[in-house]
């Protein structure tokens, strides 16, 4: 039809709708990842600017319960973060979640944070994504390293916005709290 575009979108959903044929469906752990991954890539190759494949792997394929297959499809969020970090910020932060949550691998989503949060300003994205980063620091008890970072932080013209820096203000507290109790 000579559009990359509608193409892109159309295998995007025949990719979707695989699961559910001829009135059966096909649960996530008969899935081939690998090869769901290499579609996923085949149709961001035919349109680089649409979220839809790492949405489909951030929202649909990451409902799986086998952690291998997990493994794959936040390897592949990540890969494409880094290819646009721009365009998908929010889906390495619902990464880190989900590396949290489902996968339980604190360090993954720690390293995923990391890479939101070290993102020049020119990334534009919410304060939030970036201080997932010193939430899950906490979560490790790496309050010393938390409690450094948001230091420089406040002391740095980095924070404007009046919110955040109250928020900064209070994990700073609570961290130095924390570590006191140590």
């Amino acid at each position: 039809m000579g559009s990359q575009q509608l193409f892109s979108y159309l295998l995007a959903i025949r990719l979707q709708l695989h699961d559910n044929q001829a009135g059966r469906h096909i649960r996530y752990s008969q899935i081939d990842y690998e090869l769901l991954v290499r579609w996923l890539d085949q149709i961001h190759a035919l349109n680089p600017t649409s979220e839809y494949p790492i949405m489909l792997a951030s929202r649909i394929y990451s409902q799986t319960t086998d952690k291998a297959r997990l493994r794959i499809i936040l390897d592949y969020i990540d890969r494409m973060f880094e290819a646009n970090p721009q365009l998908h910020w929010r889906h390495l932060a619902e990464a880190t979640v989900i590396a949290k949550h489902q996968l339980g691998d604190l360090a993954l989503a720690l390293q995923m944070a990391q890479k939101l949060s070290s993102q020049p300003p020119s990334v534009i994205m919410p304060a939030w994504a970036r201080d997932i980063h010193l939430i899950l620091l906490g979560d490790l008890n790496e309050y010393e390293t938390a409690i450094a970072i948001i230091s420089e932080l406040l002391n740095s013209d980095a924070v404007n916005d009046p919110d955040e820096k109250l928020f900064l203000q209070e994990k700073l507290l609570y961290f130095q709290q924390k570590l006191s109790e140590q």
